[in-house]
């Protein structure tokens, strides 16, 4: 039996992370998620929220938002919308995001804007706690 899996975290721009690991935690619309070796295969979708990877001991953490999360065969395939490695999230720039994102929810006319808004809002705010916590 296999002590670990390949994980492969991909975005629309690049292949975010290509790597041996032991264990994932991530947030799927369903809720929070743990993957461990010889996982059952499995489809979800992801949320907003935070990936925590264990490899070699070391444990890394991710921003990841929206796609999907596909386990096969000792392979974690994760298509995300948005992925980056924590230390690399500005942190001025998504206050920035997260009070633009505010300013907007409070003048959005339409259900559809506000819908829009929210998840704008839920996003940048994501990225605020993460990297606060990096500080």
């Amino acid at each position: 039996m296999a002590n670990s899996f390949k994980l492969e975290l991909v975005t629309p721009l690049s292949k975010a992370l290509s790597q041996e690991v032991s264990f994932v935690m991530l947030r799927t619309t369903e809720g929070d998620m743990g993957i461990l070796p010889n996982h059952s295969p499995f489809v979800a979708g992801l949320a907003t929220g935070e990936m925590k990877i264990k490899s070699n001991g070391q444990e890394s953490f991710y921003y990841v938002s929206g796609g999907f999360v596909e386990i096969s065969n000792n392979i974690v395939t994760i298509l995300a919308d948005e992925a980056m490695d924590i230390k690399d999230i500005d942190l001025e720039a998504a206050r920035k995001e997260a009070e633009i994102a505010k300013g907007k929810l409070e003048r959005a006319a339409e259900d559809m804007d506000i819908a829009n808004v929210q998840r704008s809002l839920t996003q940048a705010l994501t990225k605020v706690k993460l990297a606060e916590r990096m500080l």
